[in-house]
C-alpha cells in the first residue's frame, strides 16, 4: 500500500469503514498521517512553527520584566500598569475566538501567516509609543495576533504530526514558553542597563521575521483540506510526506482505518450535547490556569522588588526560575504517553501549588532560586498538557474554533488576572498574593482528572 503511493503519488485504495473510501475509493488522510514517522521534512516544519510561538513568547514575556521601568517611565500606577498588561490579553481574547472560526473557515497557514504578520507590525510600532494611549492601542494590535497564532498553531501541529509523536512535540510547542520568557529576560538585563525600554522592545520585534520561513516551508494541514473536500491537494501533501518516509524507513506501517463522521460542524455545535462537557471543561481548566499563570507571571518581578531586590536582581531570578520548564518537557512528553493525561495533569496542579505555596513563602536567595524552579516545573507542566489535550478534544471540522474558544478563555483569566492580583498585592501584602495564585492551579488538574475524557489513545 505504501509502495503504491511512493511509485504513484496517488492515495491507496480505501478500507472498509474508512471515512471516504465507500464514495471515491479513497483512505483517509489523516489515517495515512497517523502512521508516518518524523522526518527531515517534517521536522524543519516543526521548527518553524514553534519559531514562531518562540518569537512571540519573547515580546509575551517581555513586558512583565519592563512593567517596573514601563509604569516609571509613563507614571502609571499599579492598576494602570495592570490594566497595561490586561490590554493585551483583551486582543489575545478577540484573536484567538475570531482566529479559530476562520482557520477552519480559510485554511490554518493563512491564519498563522496573518496572525504573526500583525504582531510583527505592532511589535515594531510599540517601539515609537510617544505617549501611554498609543503605548496601550499598540499593545492591543499586537495581542490580537498572539492571540490568533496560538491556538491555530497547535491544531496545525497536531495535526501534522502522528498520534504517536503528538505528545513530545505538542508539549515541545509549549515549551517555547518558558524558552521565550528565559530569553526575554536575558535582553532585558542586556540591554536595559544601556538602553531603555524602547531597545528591549526592538530586540523583541526582530524574530518576527521567522514568519518568512512558515511561507516558505510550511504546507497547508492535508487534513484541513481533506475536511473541506479538496482531496487532491491533500493526497498530493500526504503523498509526499509517505514518500520522505519509505526512503528512510524502506516500508510504511499498515494503515489504520478509524470511522469518522462527515457531518459539517459549526461554532454553535460546541455547545450542543456531544461537545457541551468539553467545552464547560475548557472553560475552567483555561480560565482558571491563566489567571493564575499570568495573573503571577505579571507581578513577579515586582514582588521580588517588594522582598528587597532590584530589578536586575528579580529579573534575573524569574528567569532562573523559568528554565524548571525544561524538564517539565521531558517530563510532559514521558508521562502523557505512558500514564495518559488525565494523570498527568494532576500532578501538574498538585506540583505548581505546593511549590508556588512555597516560592512565596521564600525569603533566602538560594530558597527563591531552588523552589522558583520547582514552581516553574510545575506551572509550565500544566500549560504543556492544556496544549496537549485540547486539540485532541475536537474532530478536525471543529478544532481550530474549538481550540480557540478555550483558550480564549484562558485570555479572559489573563485579563482579570493582573488586575485581581494587584489588588490583592496592595490589600494584602505579596506573600498572600502568591499563595492564592499558586493554590488556584490543583483545580484544573483536578476537573480534568475526575471529569475529562482521556484522550491518550485519539487518532484524528
Amino acid at each position: 500500500m505504501a509502495d503504491a503511493v511512493a511509485a504513484g503519488g496517488s492515495a491507496p485504495p480505501a478500507a472498509k469503514g474508512s471515512e471516504h473510501g465507500g464514495q471515491d475509493g479513497r483512505v483517509s488522510v489523516a489515517d495515512r498521517m497517523n502512521r508516518i514517522p518524523t522526518s527531515p521534512h517534517t521536522a524543519l516544519i516543526i521548527f518553524f512553527v514553534l519559531m514562531g510561538w518562540f518569537a512571540e513568547t519573547i515580546d509575551l514575556g517581555g513586558t512583565s520584566f519592563l512593567m517596573p521601568t514601563i509604569r516609571e517611565y509613563f507614571g502609571m500606577d499599579a492598576t494602570t500598569g495592570g490594566y497595561y498588561s490586561s490590554i493585551c490579553f483583551l486582543g489575545m481574547f478577540f484573536g484567538a475566538i475570531a482566529a479559530g472560526r476562520i482557520a477552519d473557515k480559510v485554511g490554518r497557514k493563512k491564519t498563522i501567516v496573518a496572525s504573526m504578520l500583525i504582531w510583527g507590525v505592532a511589535g515594531f510600532a510599540l517601539v515609537f509609543s510617544p505617549n501611554v494611549y498609543y503605548l496601550f492601542a499598540m499593545r492591543f494590535v499586537l495581542g490580537l495576533g498572539l492571540g490568533a497564532q496560538f491556538p491555530v498553531a497547535l491544531s496545525y501541529l497536531s495535526e501534522i504530526v502522528s498520534g504517536k509523536d503528538r505528545p513530545k512535540f505538542m508539549t515541545l510547542y509549549q515549551l517555547m514558553t518558558p524558552v521565550g520568557f528565559a530569553v526575554a529576560g536575558v535582553l532585558t538585563v542586556l540591554i536595559l542597563p544601556h538602553f531603555d525600554w524602547r531597545g528591549v522592545y526592538l530586540a523583541e520585534a526582530l524574530p518576527a521575521f521567522f514568519v518568512i520561513g512558515i511561507i516558505k516551508i510550511c504546507p497547508e494541514s492535508p487534513l484541513w483540506l481533506e475536511a473541506k473536500g479538496r482531496y487532491e491537494e491533500a493526497d498530493a501533501i500526504c503523498a509526499k510526506f509517505e514518500q520522505e518516509a519509505i526512503a528512510r524507513h524502506k516500508e510504511l506501517p499498515p494503515v489504520e482505518v478509524v470511522v469518522r463522521s462527515d457531518a459539517k460542524m459549526s461554532f454553535k455545535d460546541l455547545f450542543k450535547s456531544k461537545y457541551l462537557k468539553v467545552t464547560v471543561l475548557c472553560f475552567f481548566v483555561w480560565f482558571i490556569s491563566m489567571f493564575s499563570d499570568y495573573g503571577l507571571t505579571t507581578w513577579l518581578t515586582t514582588i521580588l522588588i517588594e522582598k528587597g531586590f532590584d530589578v536586575v536582581q528579580s529579573t534575573g531570578f524569574v528567569t532562573i526560575g523559568i528554565l524548571g520548564g525544561i524538564p517539565a518537557w521531558f517530563f510532559a512528553s514521558w508521562s502523557a504517553k505512558k500514564f495518559g493525561r488525565k494523570k498527568t495533569f494532576l500532578i501538574a496542579g498538585l506540583c505548581t501549588s505546593i511549590f508556588g505555596i512555597a516560592y512565596g513563602a521564600s525569603t533566602t536567595l538560594v530558597m527563591l532560586i531552588v523552589t522558583g524552579i520547582l514552581y516553574q516545573f510545575g506551572k509550565y507542566l500544566n500549560a504543556m498538557m492544556m496544549a496537549l489535550y485540547t486539540p485532541e478534544l475536537y474532530e478536525t471540522a471543529i478544532r481550530t474554533t474549538g481550540n480557540g474558544l478555550a483558550t480564549s478563555w484562558g485570555r479572559m483569566g489573563s485579563i482579570v488576572g493582573p488586575i485581581v492580583l494587584a489588588g490583592v498585592m496592595t490589600s494584602f501584602g505579596v506573600y498572600v498574593t502568591m499563595y492564592i495564585a499558586a493554590a488556584m492551579v490543583i483545580i484544573p488538574g483536578l476537573l480534568v482528572f475526575l471529569f475529562g475524557p482521556e484522550t491518550k489513545d485519539k487518532k484524528f
